[in-house]
Formats: structure tokens, sequence, C-alpha cells
């Protein structure tokens, strides 16, 4: 249960970005590990005040504002971010205009960033905080124990917005820290027990830019391949470039081969003209997003026998028109792909019990693009003109 004192009412003030002095805390200066680290230290903060990208949520010390961020930046370029996160904040400015949203809203503002998961953990987490806090929590465990809201993220907001030492790691700083002392590992313990000696001696107005830092150098300078060393500012302290070992920090994961599939679907109208979307589960893949009904493909099918079964199993219609094949487009998603094959079809009788959808409903066409729905599903509507 977490307590009221617990919770934020107001947004953290935002503190002076750069200190006029980059004079360090105190700490006992030898030529071991601590002067090394000071190195480190002195020479990312300076390269960031001078080369760090403006990002909207770089501009604030709200503590919700760069959550959200952390949120859409999971597995996601900032350049994509860039075109959701200004939109999404001006609709919901805090956890309680969050809270109070439907969460088919927040899914069609978040349509086509994907990772929907992300979207509805964030809903739910904003509507537990808001209802028992009327905003942010107070403390990391609270903040930590919020639905969807993990290590990372939770040591990302609270080292930015408030300037604890908490060490995230994502995978620019895993890159960073994985180079930095040649360590050939991905266990996050690990590189937390590495770079969290980085943070002593900083002060709580230091931390936020040392933390983004080395998000920065690993997304600008310390590519996964062809890393940019002439132009990092710590490349004297790299240990993998001393060694030679560069292209194999950090280890690679061998990717297993991605499934794909044949799936049909179908552009389906009633005598109306109405357009008929089924809802995905809400805890499965896509959860809660409409999409065009149909199904995969199983061995020795044909598409339209495929498209008829589907139809048939899932919504338990039996008498339906096909009218013509459109075309297909192929989505590729993290674990799988898929080739989506789009039919024109009508029909006469209405959908009985559903088996699989959480949902179905008929549309006016003009509808479609107010629902949130799969970029694969906009992609395959894209090809009736």
């Amino acid at each position: 249960m977490v307590k009221q004192a617990d919770c934020l009412t107001l947004p953290a003030p935002l503190p002076s970005i750069y200190p006029a002095d980059m004079v360090q805390h105190p700490v006992a200066v030898n030529r071991g590990s601590t002067s090394r680290r000071i190195g480190i230290r002195r020479k990312l903060l300076s390269w960031y005040r001078l080369n760090a990208r403006d990002l909207p949520w770089r501009r604030t010390r709200d503590p919700y504002a760069i959550w959200v961020s952390e949120v859409m930046l999971q597995q996601t370029r900032v350049e994509a971010v860039l075109r959701y996160y200004d939109r999404f904040m001006a609709r919901f400015p805090d956890a309680a205009a969050l809270m109070a949203a439907d969460l088919q809203e927040v899914l069609k503002l978040w349509e086509g960033l994907g990772y929907y998961r992300r979207a509805r953990h964030l809903h739910q987490a904003a509507r537990e905080a808001a209802t028992k806090c009327g905003g942010m929590p107070r403390t990391y465990d609270a903040f930590h124990s919020l639905p969807g809201v993990g290590t990372y993220t939770a040591a990302a907001v609270w080292a930015i917005a408030f300037g604890e030492p908490r060490f995230p790691v994502d995978g620019n700083i895993r890159r960073v820290i994985s180079r930095l002392y040649d360590l050939d590992t991905l266990r996050e313990a690990d590189l937390r027990e590495a770079g969290e000696p980085l943070l002593r001696g900083l002060s709580k107005r230091q931390i936020p830019d040392f933390v983004q830092s080395l998000m920065e150098l690993g997304a600008l300078i310390c590519l996964p391949r062809d890393p940019r060393c002439r132009d990092c500012p710590v490349t004297r302290h790299c240990l993998a470039k001393r060694r030679g070992t560069l292209a194999d920090r950090p280890p690679r994961r061998e990717r297993p081969k991605v499934p794909h599939h044949e799936v049909v679907i179908a552009y389906l109208r009633d005598t109306r003209g109405r357009v008929l979307l089924t809802q995905r589960s809400q805890d499965g893949f896509l959860g809660g997003l409409w999409e065009l009904p149909g199904g995969k493909m199983e061995e020795g099918e044909s598409r339209e026998a495929a498209l008829r079964r589907e139809l048939q199993e899932e919504l338990g219609l039996s008498k339906v028109t096909i009218e013509s094949y459109v075309g297909a487009v192929r989505h590729v998603y993290t674990h799988f792909s898929v080739r989506l094959h789009l039919f024109k079809a009508r029909t006469r009788q209405e959908f009985g019990t559903l088996n699989g959808p959480s949902d179905a409903r008929w549309v006016q066409a003009d509808q479609l693009v107010n629902l949130p729905v799969p970029r694969g599903t906009r992609n395959a509507l894209a090809l009736l003109g």
C-alpha cells in the first residue's frame, strides 16, 4: 500500500542543469580507480554540456514528463518518439489527466509507436498513482511498485528528476559501461556494480546530466557498429579500445530465427455499408486494439478457405460473399513477421458468439480513423486507396 506521505502533489522544481562550477564533492583523489572515475565524470559532463541534443523531456525535471519519455523510448528511436511526445503531453500533462482518460484514447494517441503494452501499463500505473497519491509517488520504492515500472525506468526517472544516485542500465549505457570496463557480461547487476561508483562524488545537480551523458554517448558516439572513437571524450579511459575488444563489447546474444505467418483478413461490409472490426484481448499481444477480422492460414489451405474458416470460428459468420482479393502487406514485429492478405467481402448475416476477439462492432468506413488499430492493419487499409 502506497502511503500518502509517499506521494508528490507538485512537480519537482527545475534546478540549474549546469552548475557554474564543475567541482566534485570532496573525495580521496589518488592515482588509482578514483582518479579515473573523476576523469570520466569531468570529461562526460563537459562533453554533454556542449553536445547534448535539445529534447523536450530534457527541458524539465517533472518526474511524470520524464517517466512518459522513458516509457516511449523503450526499444524505440528518439526520432520516432519526437513525433508523439509533445502531442501526448499536451493531452495528458499529468498523471491525473492520464488517469481520467479512456484507454482507447490513450491507445489511439500511441498508434504507430508500437509495443502497446507500454501504453496500457502507463495508463494503469497513472490510475494507481493518481488514485492513491493524487499525483506522482514521492519515493523510489513506491514508484517502482507501480504496474510496468521496472528497475531501469524507476532508476532513470529518480536519477534524472531528483538527482538520486540511481544507475539505470539501458542499451546505450550497457554498451558504454561494458566498453569502458571491458566487461564480458550482459548481466545488469554486473553492469550496475561497475557503473554505480561513477555517481559517487556527484552532486544532486550533476547526477541528472551525468546519467544522460552516458545515454547520449551511447546514442551518438559509442555506436554498436563503427563507434566514433575519435570523437569520444573518454576514449583514453576505454579498456575495450585499449585491448582491441570493442567489437565484442557488449557480448552478442544469439538471435533466434524469427517465425513468419501468412494471415488473411477481410474488409467485410454489411448491407448498410458498415465495416466489421474486432478487438484484441486486453491482456494479449496488441491488447485493446481494433483490427479487420481474420487469422492465420493453416498448412495446405487456400487464402479464401482460410478466411471463411476464420470468420466462422471467431465470429460465427457462415454466409459471406468474398468479392475480390485486394493485395498483401508485410509487417515485422519484434519476435515474428506477418504477411496480411486483404479481401473485400460482404455479408447479410450478423456475427454471433465471439471466439477469440474480446469485442466486435460494425462501424462506418469514415470512423476507422478514430479507433486505435495496429500499424499492419492501417497499412492494409491503405491498399483500398
